[in-house]
């Protein structure tokens, strides 16, 4: 690396968080400065802080001194006008920025800050009073053609511009004013430099040359233009668009920067100068947490006799470990301990009482009789005095309740709250306070794997909330802690590998189809780049052999891909700090929200309180289930906290593994392993979550078999049997590797928790000297020698590389057994809440409609009469069903929902298609919404036909606003009282004179139903084909396919195609498909590997009428599908029914049917292919009676053949005389789909 340059700093530079212009991505552009030997670096993004603590970690790594600045967007006034009308006439001129100090960092912020919330229009703009207010420990840079002083001379106006000088140095003092010039080879920039230097010397300023660098490299100015055209939905080829007049936007090296300004060497050196002024030291690691705030009114008891003894503790603990470590013990002073009593004898208090309500245990009365308390009550006290020691002693007394305090409101609002998650769980201050609802005594989770004093890191306790009143408690918190100290955090969107291709293919004019077709040859992978899809698609690498139109977007692709797009908001994450928080990091506005402008890990190392406040769909699952039972099974008072653990309902439906719509547990996978394991207990529940993960899989058959036959658990070593038992011998858990450390080695649970993240992390260096450590506790402590000390590290070793968090597992646990619960115990009220959750989601919502159905809980189609806005559950003779949403139809929406439903409820049920117009047509319920309520049937009740009232919609709008307009005129119709003598008026306005049509077709409606509702109501496409697919299908549902099928068995299948996914091996980057077929009866998940996508893949159409054939495959007793070959079903059905008989009843109308049979043959016989009138189709046709409940076939010449389909057969089974169908089908060649050296092998 060359020698770092004394001589030169670039002072002006854009990073790719300069979101519009910036193609300088920020590990480039270090990795850049980095070679040329440059000292020292500056970032100054347009208008805002985005890219700052990462450019700032980023230079630290390639040993750049960081330089912290903005170019801002200055309004040459003294203050900003109040409305945008005023402010529009008001000019934004560029302005660069660098923090000397961090009080100038703290101003920066300000500066910045104040611009995004309250200064925006177009951009964030600053006034000249709130540069003068904020300018200490700044310095303020003359800037590029786009500044004040600049434009003012490009003007003419010399005088100006000087005066524009003047009161900059006012502001920063002329030391700290800087005049910058620039040559990027433009006219402008030339012109001005000898009045630049003329202003410089009579202010005696410094003069530094920048480069305004907005891209890395010189050749990086083609991508930047694209970039220019993405960001500002330009094309390259426009002529009136934003563009770049130079292509020496780039980060040059001293000598060109000399070469440059070789008359003015000056202003080279003085860069480093400048660079040598800045010195700003972000205060990582330094705590901003707020204080928690309780109400005047508020008092605690004063247990302080109790409460000193829990400091004891804390001091007791602590100087154990100072000890064993060789430190210094320590004391608390009398000033310590009334700091930690202020809030923590509150913290006590409310720990009582939960312990109370939680235990059943009295803390006061268990402690003044300590001797005769119950050995439960002793250790209940003994383990909450023992954590609250540790949390007063570590400081985070504050942080249990200010969460205590928001999961309180939340509850007392009647919000639900989740069970917890993380470590958080293991603690039994959190459960008392009712933060978490897992018992961690129960269960045996560990309060040190969250908080210890060898390893003190702050408590993070996730929350989960109700999707829908999350937003609430976030708003709470904010009222509660100050507006200007709670914010949200943002995000940056970036360019991926195929967004990037689609970008640049659009602003390069690239036809779409040609742009799709390059964008689906990048791999489905997440996070892939571009280099690394070149090597895994094959397809991809033809293409750039031949394509230079394709080689030039990839080239570009390279530079763009992986720089920020856009900003957002986190879904959950809040900032809570204990001050106004743009003293620490600046602000700006997502969503009309006040969100950081740096992300979460920044904000967390500045120390700022993070808190994710998490909507969970699966809690507002939870709460509408439960409200659904309190109405429907009259149980006002059903909690779904308080059911038991042990149903036996709930563990029979999770070993049939019909665990769709259960939390966590409701993939293929999950699904099988629950029939594997045969959950018998919450605990396996845990296990189960804890294993079904990459790593600890492998563990899993070793599990199920220790659980199916206990002689074949393998106890590590006799000390651990009592530890392992609950796990069958898998060390699952994070905490059974902790615990195995206390019990073999002696280790204290914080120093075995060391020993867990270092062997989880594999900190060789630590797990060296803990090994030792290990080593020797086991000898000293239970006398094991060497050899098997050091087998039995290596086997924590091993498990501690893929343990889980036992706490983070039993919290969602409990959310997997509860939604099981439910399922088991209350299908229909629990489906209807499920349904409801993913309205708006077709995919999801036809996937739990499938589940309803395998369920035999009828969904009921939208009837504006009887549908409630979501899916309803009903309950009528203790059968039940669920009626479809209004708000759930595709187009309708939730307020013409809301709507409608009001309508009927203030003026009654509506009684005609024209009642429901004239009452609702005015009160925004627009044709849009109407047509889709007619066509999903949500009218049919009211006893007219969907094609009918959609022909005539127009005719019923126009007809219902005159009514309208003559009620409020209280005047009867013109068309009831006045005979206009030629009956004109009245025969055309009428809703008995309406157009006349064909009733729809089921095959209309089918296609209407699935397109807004996502099933079927009316029926299924394979309805055509009932009788004929037992015949074609090899198994008539998964159940039958799992008993009678083994591996590599031969199918046959016929139906709709749906949910297609293409998807590339990981090795090869070959194309592959997974694909819904749904019969009449059943959904099958099938998947076709990459052979035979090749030759069928094109074939694979979503929702086409299909015929698969395939192999089935079995696995650990689990049964999956694999399609082979794939035909068209329609044309296929002649080749496959060897013989259809059709059985009458022996009435009047069999002559009809035979009439209609043999219209059918001759129609097949007249259009014969080979022209000489044979009848050449393979399947045979047969007639038989039935006669008291005896079939009598008749004697059928071999000549009644016939190509049967869905038309002509659907046409002969609805005929009124036909009692029955057997139908035979050719049997299938069974496939051998086994490699060729198998093959060989076998023979």
């Amino acid at each position: 690396m060359p020698t770092k340059d004394r001589e030169f700093v670039h002072l002006h530079v854009h990073t790719d968080h300069s979101l519009l212009d910036g193609c300088a991505r920020v590990d480039r552009l270090c990795e850049r400065a980095s070679e040329l030997g440059m000292k020292a670096l500056s970032i100054t993004d347009h208008g805002a802080l985005y890219g700052l603590t990462k450019f700032f970690k980023q230079a630290e790594k390639h040993k750049i001194k960081p330089l912290l600045g903005c170019e801002i967007y200055l309004v040459f006034e003294e203050v900003l006008a109040e409305t945008n009308e005023e402010r529009k006439k008001q000019k934004s001129r560029h302005m660069g920025l660098l923090a000397r100090n961090f009080t100038g960092y703290q101003n920066l912020c300000k500066i910045v800050s104040i611009a995004h919330t309250q200064g925006f229009y177009r951009n964030p703009r600053t006034d000249l009073n709130t540069l003068a207010a904020h300018s200490e420990g700044l310095i303020g840079f003359s800037g590029c053609l786009a500044a004040v002083i600049p434009q003012y001379l490009l003007e003419g106006e010399f005088d100006k511009a000087r005066a524009a000088a003047a009161q900059f140095v006012a502001i920063f003092g002329k030391e700290y004013f800087i005049i910058e010039l620039m040559d990027h080879g433009i006219e402008e920039q030339r012109r001005i430099i000898p009045d630049l230097l003329k202003i410089a010397t009579e202010f005696e300023l410094k003069v530094v040359a920048t480069n305004d660098v907005h891209y890395v490299d010189n050749t990086d100015w083609e991508p930047h233009d694209s970039l220019l055209c993405i960001q500002t939905g330009a094309k390259v080829d426009d002529v009136k668009r934003m563009r770049y007049d130079a292509q020496q936007f780039y980060l040059k090296s001293r000598e060109e920067m000399e070469l440059a300004f070789k008359e003015v060497p000056q202003s080279i050196t003085n860069t480093s100068a400048v660079a040598e002024m800045c010195e700003v030291e972000l205060p990582f690691g330094v705590d901003h947490y707020p204080v928690y705030k309780r109400s005047i009114e508020i008092k605690s008891n004063a247990d302080n006799v109790n409460f000193e003894r829990i400091l004891d503790l804390y001091v007791a603990a602590k100087n154990e470990v100072r000890s064993r470590d060789g430190e210094t013990t320590i004391t608390l002073s009398s000033s310590e301990r009334d700091t930690l009593k202020e809030n923590g004898l509150y913290l006590f208090e409310l720990c009582k009482a939960g312990l109370k309500e939680r235990y059943g245990t009295d803390y006061n009365s268990c402690r003044a009789n300590w001797d005769q308390a119950t050995k439960k009550d002793q250790r209940y006290c003994e383990q909450l005095e023992y954590e609250i020691a540790i949390i007063a002693g570590t400081g985070f007394v504050d942080y249990f309740l200010i969460v205590w305090d928001f999961i309180n409101w939340a509850r007392e609002q009647l919000i639900p709250v989740g069970p917890g998650r993380g470590s958080g769980a293991g603690c039994i201050v959190a459960y008392v306070l009712k933060i978490t609802d897992i018992d961690p005594l129960s269960f045996g989770l560990l309060f040190e794997r969250m908080l210890n004093l060898e390893r003190v890191s702050p408590p993070d306790f996730d929350v989960d909330f109700c999707m829908r009143r999350r937003d609430e408690v976030v708003n709470y918190v904010r009222e509660k802690y100050g507006e200007d100290r709670v914010a949200n955090i943002i995000t940056f969107g970036t360019f991926g590998a195929k967004m990037v291709v689609r970008d640049l293919a659009r602003v390069n004019n690239i036809e779409y189809s040609e742009a799709n077709k390059l964008a689906k040859m990048i791999p489905d992978e997440l996070n892939i780049s571009l280099d690394e899809s070149v090597k895994k698609s094959p397809e991809l690498q033809q293409e750039l052999r031949q394509n230079t139109v394709a080689q030039s977007i990839i080239k570009q692709g390279r530079v763009i891909e992986g720089m920020v797009r856009n900003t957002g908001k986190h879904a959950c994450g809040v900032i809570i700090a204990d001050q106004d928080i743009t003293n620490l990091v600046p602000v700006t506005l997502q969503e009309g929200d006040l969100t950081i402008q740096y992300p979460k890990g920044p904000a967390e190392d500045l120390g700022l309180l993070k808190m994710d406040f998490l909507g969970l769909k699966t809690l507002t699952v939870l709460d509408d289930a439960q409200i659904n039972i309190r109405q429907t099974q009259t149980l006002p008072s059903f909690d779904i906290e308080k059911v038991p653990l042990n149903d036996s309902a709930t563990f029979d439906l999770l070993n049939s593994g019909r665990t769709v719509g259960v939390f966590q547990l409701e993939s293929g996978g999950m699904q099988q392993l629950c029939r594997q394991i045969g959950l018998g207990s919450f605990e396996e529940i845990i296990a189960l979550i804890a294993l079904y993960r990459p790593g600890p899989m492998q563990f899993i058959p070793q599990f199920i078999q220790g659980k199916k036959d206990p002689s074949t658990v393998k106890i590590p070593h006799p000390l651990l049997k009592d530890l392992v038992e609950e796990t069958y011998g898998v060390l699952v858990y994070q905490e059974q590797v902790m615990q195995a450390a206390q019990i073999i080695a002696g280790y204290t649970l914080g120093g075995a928790d060391i020993l867990r993240r270092a062997m989880g992390k594999k900190e060789q260096k630590v797990m060296d000297a803990q090994k030792q450590v290990f080593i020797d506790g086991a000898k000293k402590r239970n006398s094991i020698d060497v050899k098997t000390a050091e087998e039995i590290f290596a086997l924590l070793e091993k498990f501690a590389e893929y343990g889980f968090n036992k706490s983070h597992s039993a919290a969602y646990a409990m959310l997997s057994y509860r939604t099981a619960f439910l399922k088991a115990n209350y299908p229909v009220e629990f489906m209807a809440a499920v349904l409801t959750s993913e309205q708006g989601n077709a995919d999801k919502i036809a996937n739990f409609l499938e589940e309803c159905k395998y369920m035999k809980v009828p969904v009921l189609g939208p009837d504006v009469n009887a549908s409630g806005k979501t899916f309803t559950p009903v309950i009528e003779s203790n059968e039940g069903s669920i009626r479809f949403g209004l708000a759930a139809i595709k187009g309708v929406g939730e307020g013409a929902a809301e709507l409608i439903i009001s309508e009927k409820k203030d003026s009654g049920a509506y009684e005609s298609f024209s009642d429901f117009m004239l009452r609702c047509s005015e009160k925004s319920i627009n044709k849009r919404v109407m047509e889709a309520l007619i066509k999903t049937g949500a009218f049919d009740s009211l006893g007219q036909d969907r094609a009918h009232l959609l022909s005539n919609l127009d005719a019923e709008l126009a007809e219902s606003t005159v009514r309208r307009e003559d009620l409020r005129k209280k005047q009867p119709s013109l068309f009831e009282d006045f005979d206009l003598g030629c009956g004109i008026a009245e025969e055309d306005n009428s809703a008995e004179n309406r157009l006349v049509t064909d009733k729809m077709s089921i095959t209309e409606k089918l296609q209407y139903e699935k397109e807004m509702l996502g099933f079927y109501i009316s029926g299924h496409p394979m309805d055509s084909y009932a009788g004929l697919d037992v015949a074609i299908d090899s198994f008539a549902d998964i159940e039958a396919a799992n008993r009678d099928f083994s591996d590599r068995q031969t199918y046959r299948l016929g139906g709709i195609i749906s949910n297609v996914q293409t998807k590339y091996t990981r090795k090869g980057s070959r194309q592959f498909a997974v694909f819904n077929l749904a019969t009449r009866n059943q959904t099958y998940e099938l998947i076709m590997f990459p052979d035979a996508y090749a030759k069928n893949g094109a074939r694979i159409e979503e929702g086409k009428l299909a015929l698969i054939h395939g192999t089935t495959n079995r696995r650990d007793g689990e049964l999956s599908l694999t399609a082979h070959d794939i035909f068209d079903l329609e044309s296929s059905i002649p080749r496959i029914i060897q013989r259809i008989n059709f059985i009458l009843h022996p009435k009047a109308s069999a002559p009809e049917f035979l009439q209609t049979l043999r219209g059918v043959i001759d129609a097949e016989y007249n259009n014969c292919r080979d022209g000489d009138h044979t009848n050449g189709h393979s399947s045979e046709v047969a007639v038989s009676f039935l006669i008291d409940n005896q079939i009598i076939e008749t004697n059928s010449s071999n000549a009644l053949k016939i190509a049967i389909n869905g038309s002509n057969y659907k046409a002969l089974r609805q005929h009124p005389t036909v009692a029955g169908i057997r139908v035979e089908a050719f049997p299938m060649q069974a496939i051998d789909d086994r490699k060729a050296w198998e093959k060989r092998r076998s023979s």
